[in-house]
Formats: structure tokens, C-alpha cells, sequence
């Protein structure tokens, strides 16, 4: 068997590839895979990645990036809040949950069509932890869609307005000075495929 080591960003290891690891494993049997997760921050070098699943723009120095999906997000936030939001500018009286990406809930307003307040509202690393602290009623999240059709699904998140805004993507990145292997080549097929169904 031949190692793969993959740095996959936790939203979309949880949202998106573990659903689908059943699937990998009997289409790829000769890799072993090693994942390890990370909040986008990666260090590819250091870590020996033979890949990164990373959130963006596909821009990073020194990286060969093939993207994956499409992450539009929207604002989502626990069943009991929704019941409070009509409008959009009804969100001014909530906390707004938000990332290191000071942009997004400006974006998403600005879809919306309604001026953005101040946001206010706890700072995460993280969307698997802010989607949780949103579906525990602290705030409304913006999160992407496809990464939490779980949480959606069960009801455990809502949606309480259709409006979405698209503030990056998933890529799959590898060093441009590390040799593609096979087990490399298997896996970006397998992910591009799957990623486009």
C-alpha cells in the first residue's frame, strides 16, 4: 500500500469527506490514507503533505491549487432564533458569529441588501465550533451550505433567509516541488469526480 498524507481543513473533512471515505477506500484500495485536519492554516512542507484541502481563493505561494466545490454560504442559526428573524436587518439585534474572514457577514449583507451592523458576536477558528455554538443558540453563523446538509437535514440548523454569498472555495493544493505519485493521482481524480457530483 502507498501512504497519503492529506491536510484537510475541518469543516470540510466533517461536511464533506468522511461521508464519502467508505467510497474512497473501496475505489482506491492500494492507499493508505493519513489525515490530518487543520483550521486552514497549514504548513505543507513541515507537516509532509503530500496534499492541502484548504478554503479560499486558490492563491498560495509555492502551490499547485485544483479546485474542488463551490462553498456559498448563508446565514444559519438554531431553530428557536429563527423564529425572531423576518427580515435581514432583523439579524442587528442578534450575535453575529464570525472567523478570522472580517469580510464575510459584510458580504452577506450587502447580497441581502440591508446595511450591515456592527458585529458583534464570539470570533472562531473554526466553522465546525461556530456552526455548534449556533445550533446551541448563540448566535446566527455563516456557514457554508454543502458542509452542513447534515445539521440542516436533522434540524439542528436553519436557514432563516435563502440568501447566499460565495466568499471562497475548496481547493486541493500540493507543492509544486513535490513529485506527483500514484497514490496522489488516484486521489485527485477520485476527489474531482466526486466533487463534481
Amino acid at each position: 500500500r502507498e501512504v497519503l498524507t492529506v491536510g484537510v481543513v475541518g469543516t470540510f473533512a466533517v461536511g464533506w469527506l468522511l461521508p464519502r471515505l467508505r467510497d474512497f477506500q473501496q475505489a482506491c484500495p492500494f492507499v493508505d490514507l493519513r489525515l490530518l485536519t487543520h483550521n486552514n492554516r497549514v504548513d505543507m512542507a513541515g507537516e509532509g503533505l503530500d496534499y492541502a484541502i484548504r478554503f479560499g481563493d486558490g492563491a498560495w505561494h509555492g502551490t499547485e491549487a485544483q479546485c474542488i466545490l463551490h462553498a456559498p454560504m448563508t446565514a444559519m442559526c438554531a431553530p428557536a432564533l429563527a423564529h425572531h428573524l423576518r427580515h435581514p436587518a432583523d439579524l442587528a439585534r442578534q450575535p453575529l458569529l464570525r472567523t478570522y474572514r472580517v469580510d464575510e457577514w459584510v458580504a452577506w449583507f450587502e447580497a441581502a441588501g440591508a446595511p450591515c451592523p456592527v458585529v458583534r458576536g464570539a470570533v472562531f477558528d473554526s466553522s465546525l465550533t461556530m456552526a455548534e455554538a449556533a445550533a446551541q443558540g448563540a448566535g446566527v453563523a455563516l456557514l457554508p451550505v454543502r458542509m452542513f446538509a447534515r445539521e440542516l437535514q436533522q434540524g439542528r440548523l436553519v436557514r432563516p433567509f435563502a440568501v447566499e454569498v460565495s466568499n471562497g472555495r475548496y481547493w486541493l493544493t500540493r507543492l509544486k516541488s513535490r513529485p506527483v505519485t500514484q497514490a496522489m493521482r488516484a486521489f485527485t481524480a477520485w476527489l474531482l469526480e466526486a466533487g463534481a457530483r
